[in-house]
């Protein structure tokens, strides 16, 4: 009876070996899948963190660089006498004129600046005039000021301005018969006469009597030929060519508003 036990190592042991599944194997070709789904998924999320970080800087980097330029903006002053008209109907004028310390001091010029803005303001509104900056630099003097609208600069200074539409310059009775240059590839055009009525609907205006820059909140379009100079697309200056300051045309500036 002995003689028929199973030995060790052989039998039902050893078929039951030879059918037990390879769960090694098996666990580690799971793990090897998942490591490498793990992979690409890190791979992924720092590609995509390295665009929003790209995104980011050059997000800050455009806000600094319109920063820094608007505070440079600020803080620059014309080199000629220049009138800038705000997209808000304001006006801004910034006059450069020589100054002889021997005649007034620049206290002397502050005090009576102040004095004909203020005696202006007790007429036309506290708000109608307002002093921004003077200064004096060797014999030139510096004076910038804002004007609520073209017709408060008008009236302070009594050079006659107007800025608006095109359509309520005419009712306010000017007269746009005359030849306009018109401007293409930042250049004036030989001058030519122009059918007001239909190729200025729509368009603004500002109308100018004196010798200065003007700067307006556009891009110019046409403008009558009366001693001017295109300097860009929104700026231009008006001088008399004999150089006689006392001397002004009556200057049409058209222009696209921004």
């Amino acid at each position: 009876m002995t003689s028929n036990r199973p030995s060790q190592g052989s039998g039902m042991r050893s078929r039951n070996n030879a059918s037990r599944p390879r769960n090694g194997v098996a666990s580690k070709e799971l793990q090897e899948a998942r490591r490498r789904r793990r992979q690409r998924e890190v791979m992924r999320n720092r590609i995509i963190l390295g665009a929003c970080l790209a995104l980011i800087l050059a997000l800050i980097i455009f806000l600094v660089v319109k920063v820094f330029g608007f505070v440079f903006n600020l803080g620059k002053s014309a080199d000629t006498s220049t009138l800038t008209i705000k997209e808000d109907g304001s006006v801004v004028f910034e006059e450069v004129t020589d100054f002889d310390e021997s005649v007034y001091s620049k206290s002397d010029l502050k005090a009576y600046t102040k004095d004909l803005i203020s005696s202006f303001n007790e007429t036309n509104g506290k708000n109608a005039v307002s002093l921004d900056k003077l200064s004096v630099k060797g014999d030139v003097a510096y004076i910038k000021t804002t004007y609520k609208d073209a017709a408060c600069y008008s009236s302070f200074t009594s050079y006659e301005t107007y800025a608006g539409s095109y359509e309520d310059a005419v009712s306010a009775g000017y007269d746009f018969a005359t030849l306009y240059s018109q401007v293409a590839d930042d250049a004036l055009l030989e001058a030519d006469t122009v059918d007001a009525a239909s190729v200025f609907a729509g368009s603004q205006v500002v109308v100018v009597n004196e010798n200065v820059t003007v700067n307006v909140p556009g891009t110019i379009t046409y403008v009558s030929t009366a001693n001017v100079e295109l300097i860009d697309s929104d700026t231009l200056a008006i001088s008399q060519a004999d150089g006689n300051e006392d001397a002004s045309d009556m200057v049409f500036i058209i222009y696209k508003a921004n």
